[in-house]
């Protein structure tokens, strides 16, 4: 277990030593699996036109499935490891890329769309605690959308807990979740030990199609 961001930062930077500009680096098992979650991620958000922020951005690779999705949008990438936003940048240098906690430290800008792919997993103190408050920080800062995937189901996994990954019973974020908008869509069927959850804020009614 990691006690604070410092030491998961040392994680991804470790990581990121031992096998460079891979989905691995970025602990995910293998490059579907990152692919499936950023499909699954993206499916009921419209992007067209909008401004869109990307929290644990990793390499950027979330970018293709945008652009399949919408023509125009504007997007800000932020990451902890400086090793993934440089890779970024240099793949994708028509976007901005950022290094920094964003959930110590937030961007005072809001986004039509937050997104969060990953960066809700790591298998920290208070583990729990600290995803609330992580999701409540992105809820303030989006004007259409947040979307984020975690590891975890319901019923709970055995194992909720490895050295580094945190599984999260998904009906318990649910309920936290319904504190904040009564518009919450939760998408489980893609993949065991996995889940992903759409909030609206409830004065918005626009939706994909």
């Amino acid at each position: 277990m990691f006690e604070s961001s410092k030491e998961v930062l040392k994680s991804y930077k470790r990581s990121f030593k031992k096998y460079g500009h891979s989905t691995k680096s970025l602990h995910w098992m293998t490059p579907e699996a990152a692919r499936l979650r950023y499909r699954e991620l993206l499916v009921d958000i419209n992007l067209e036109g909008k401004s869109i922020l990307d929290v644990g951005c990793g390499f950027g690779d979330i970018l293709p499935f945008i652009s399949d999705n919408a023509n125009k949008f504007d997007y800000v990438g932020i990451d902890l490891v400086p090793d993934f936003v440089n890779i970024a940048r240099s793949k994708h240098p028509k976007y901005s890329f950022l290094v920094g906690d964003y959930f110590k430290k937030p961007l005072a800008k809001k986004f039509d769309v937050v997104v969060c792919s990953g960066a809700l997993n790591s298998s920290i103190l208070n583990a729990d605690k600290y995803r609330k408050e992580a999701i409540k920080i992105m809820y303030e800062h989006a004007m259409y959308v947040v979307a984020f995937n975690m590891a975890g189901s319901h019923p709970q996994p055995k194992n909720r807990r490895t050295s580094r990954v945190h599984y999260s019973d998904s009906l318990e974020i649910i309920d936290f979740c319904t504190t904040l908008t009564s518009s919450v869509i939760l998408r489980q069927h893609y993949r065991s030990k996995d889940f992903t959850v759409f909030l609206y804020p409830c004065d918005r009614e626009e939706r994909r199609g």
